[in-house]
Order: C-alpha cells, then structure tokens, then sequence
C-alpha cells in the first residue's frame, strides 16, 4: 500500500484515488453481472433460434426482394 503525503490536500488526494479505485471496481462488478445475464439469456433462448433457423430453411426464405416470375 502506498503511502501519502500528510496534511489536508494528502488526505484528500488520497481519499479520491481510493474513491477511483472503489468506483472502477463496481462498474466492473456490474459489468460482469451484465454480461453473464446476457449470455445466461442467449443460452436459453438457443434451443428457440435452432426451431425458426429449421422453420425458415423448411419454407426457403431467401434473403431480398423476390423476382417476379
């Protein structure tokens, strides 16, 4: 641990990097728990995306406008 300068603008020099510190650590946190909701969701919904992949090549959707005949 790093040790500050004494006096007033040292105390407060040091409690706003611990602040930096502290709030860099919670967006990361947040940042991780976001992340995992998304891919527990992407997970689940996998089984769902495989069923209208299947749908869409049964009724051969084709990507663009279609040619009249």
């Amino acid at each position: 641990m790093r040790l500050y300068r004494a006096g007033a603008r040292g105390a407060a020099a040091a409690a706003r990097m611990r602040a930096g510190r502290t709030a860099r650590r919670v967006l990361f946190a947040e940042a991780a728990v976001v992340g995992g909701l998304a891919l527990a969701l992407f997970v689940r919904e996998i089984p769902g995306i495989r069923r209208e992949v299947r749908i869409w090549r049964m009724i051969n959707v084709r990507s663009g406008a279609k040619r009249p005949h």
